[in-house]
């Protein structure tokens, strides 16, 4: 259903002619599907632990499915050094008290998802939805910090590099990652704790083409610019240089004007948008259609990211030219109802005598053209009998015989036993 994309479930299996996919009848019945549909379910309510109560989770309808499929994203694709941090929506109007409203995102309402993936391709490593949990109070560490530490655990020690945005930059995250062989680098509110205050816009007014200004403590670089608008950014792994960089602009007569751009500036570019890319591909084909029910819409996007994430494997282990998302997924449909198709429904009456497929002659289009000869016509004539031969002036163009115009060329055409039942007749 994420291939096809209709306004209703029913439409599916609608026989309005224009818009008629024979292929979901031949798969299973509409009624079959609306009742798995309506009972669709993840976890055993009889095991729900009550608000309040030790071990209450509000993710205790999805916890199945994310406890076995989160964590084999990580186990069997080993990623390239960027990695990137950033949120996902899913989309979501309906009543849940995980649902969030930003008015800043194309879709407003939804859950909100915090995601680790490789910046290059989108493929999807870590995920983790939002349930309103806060930061840790006896260590004195915030919600962001926290996240950060649950995401990239699996990846902590092994030089990647993590891009991020200035939700969860801080010198303390970014402290912390350095001292365990991971660089950082992302932009950051001048107001965080630890940033210089002499990099406030108070302290330090710039204006648009001044250059970049840089400070160091350590591992950590922050660095002040103003492009289109002023903003920070902080970084363990680049140095206080800059790169050349020729910009369009309207404001010249060639059109374009050069710019001293900060090479952090330029690698964050470059490699912060692996979760909006995971993101745009995971909804190119999820499944279209509303639900009353929460969990049946996190299990569908949970399930389209794992398809994105096959796929990603796929390129990195094919040689050549590769398939697209797009034959990918209808490659994965093909292999999944091989040998499932819904029997055919057996129409009343007497059975076909020949059996099997219908010949061609009852399927196709004929067209009766004039006769070189004088044949004998296929179907009113019988030699075997006494004055029983017919001869025609017609043929038909297809089949290549003998049929009178009327009634002879409808019968051949449209009945099985066209013979017996003239003959009979």
């Amino acid at each position: 259903m994420g291939l096809v994309n209709k306004s209703e479930i029913e439409d599916y299996w609608a026989e309005f002619w224009p818009t008629h996919t024979p292929g979901f009848g031949k798969v299973m019945s509409r009624n079959r599907f609306e009742i798995i549909l309506s009972f669709f379910h993840f976890a055993n309510n009889d095991d729900t632990v009550e608000r309040g109560q030790p071990g209450y989770d509000r993710l205790f309808k999805v916890r199945p499915i994310i406890d076995l499929i989160i964590p084999r994203f990580s186990a069997v694709y080993g990623p390239h050094r960027e990695l990137s941090l950033d949120e996902m929506t899913i989309a979501f109007k309906g009543k849940s008290t995980l649902k969030l409203y930003n008015p800043n995102k194309p879709d407003k309402y939804g859950f909100k998802a915090f995601v680790l993936s490789e910046a290059k391709s989108g493929y999807v490593l870590e995920w983790s939805l939002y349930t309103g949990q806060h930061g840790d109070e006896a260590t004195d560490l915030g919600a962001t910090h926290l996240l950060v530490q649950q995401l990239m655990a699996p990846h902590i020690g092994k030089g990647h590099e993590l891009y991020m945005d200035s939700y969860y930059t801080s010198p303390s995250v970014a402290d912390e990652l350095a001292n365990s062989d991971t660089g950082l680098c992302g932009t950051v509110s001048s107001q965080r704790r630890g940033m210089p205050k002499a990099m406030r816009k108070t302290e330090l007014p710039l204006a648009r083409g001044d250059d970049p200004v840089f400070m160091r403590h350590g591992k950590m670089l922050a660095c002040a610019w103003h492009d289109i608008k002023r903003f920070h950014l902080l970084s363990t792994l680049h140095g206080n240089s800059c790169v050349r960089k020729r910009i369009r602009t309207k404001n010249t007569d060639s059109g374009f004007r050069d710019i001293n751009k900060p090479v952090c500036v330029d690698r964050y570019n470059s490699f912060m948008g692996g979760v909006d890319t995971a993101d745009q591909r995971m909804k190119t084909y999820l499944f279209p259609h509303r639900s009353k029910k929460w969990y049946n819409r996190i299990v569908n996007a949970i399930l389209s990211i794992s398809m994105v994430n096959a796929h990603i494997i796929y390129c990195s282990m094919t040689a050549g030219p590769r398939k697209s998302l797009k034959a990918f997924v209808q490659d994965v449909i093909t292999s999944l109802l091989e040998g499932f198709s819904k029997r055919e429904t057996k129409t009343r009456g007497r059975p076909s005598a020949e059996g099997g497929e219908r010949p061609q002659r009852l399927t196709e289009r004929h067209w009766l053209h004039a006769a070189d000869d004088r044949p004998d016509c296929a179907v009113c004539s019988d030699r075997s009998r006494p004055k029983g031969r017919r001869q025609t002036q017609y043929r038909c163009k297809q089949c290549g015989v003998g049929l009178c115009a009327v009634p002879c060329n409808e019968r051949f055409h449209t009945l099985t036993n066209y013979k017996q039942c003239h003959l009979d007749g």
